[in-house]
């Protein structure tokens, strides 16, 4: 059905699709909205709008994304984060209009993800099958952890942090996790275990 935009609260919605906005496909994972800029992360490519999502213009491989299948997106002022199925993380510092990736050869646990964060050069990587990525150094390299640290399962859907406190989103429930004295991450008690 498109990036559905609510104005008022949430009470009605004007659904953006291919049709009616230049959408790259109905098919959206995820979307992320900063002022009148708003991403949608969709089954063919990364669409971005600069008017609110009245209109949007997609990246796709073509514009160096490693797949068009977009899971997830988040941003950070010109810098644009990309998790895609397959393609690793695509990472962009010019607003989305290039992206270079990060896979395997960069420490994530596998090339398809399915959700990022980032705070500063903190970039949080949730993987489909393995586990869960950070990235001190903007999203150059990344140490992965998995269940063998605590988490409660390696496939992660989503990651949120606060502070020193990361939130992963698993098969096996939410982990939390905390820095521990090594510099990496340990956890707390929960069905999650730690993330």
């Amino acid at each position: 059905g498109g990036v559905g935009i609510s104005t008022n609260g949430g009470n009605t919605f004007t659904n953006r699709t291919v049709a009616n906005s230049g959408l790259g496909d109905d098919f959206v994972y995820g979307v992320y909205a900063d002022g009148a800029t708003v991403y949608a992360a969709t089954a063919g490519g990364l669409g971005i709008s600069t008017d609110g999502g009245a209109t949007f213009t997609t990246r796709t491989t073509a514009n160096g994304l490693g797949s068009n299948f977009v899971f997830g997106v988040y941003a950070i002022g010109n810098t644009v984060y990309a998790a895609t199925n397959g393609g690793g993380l695509g990472i962009s510092t010019d607003g989305g209009n290039t992206f270079t990736n990060r896979t395997t050869a960069n420490g994530l646990g596998s090339n398809f993800v399915l959700g990022v964060y980032a705070i500063g050069n903190t970039v949080y990587a949730a993987i489909n099958g393995g586990g869960l990525g950070i990235s001190t150094d903007g999203g150059a390299t990344f140490t992965t952890y998995t269940t063998a640290d605590g988490l409660g399962s390696n496939t992660v859907w989503g990651v949120y942090a606060d502070g020193a406190t990361v939130y992963a989103a698993t098969f096996g429930g939410v982990g939390l996790g905390v820095p521990d004295s090594s510099g990496g991450v340990g956890g707390t008690g929960g069905a999650g275990g730690r993330g």
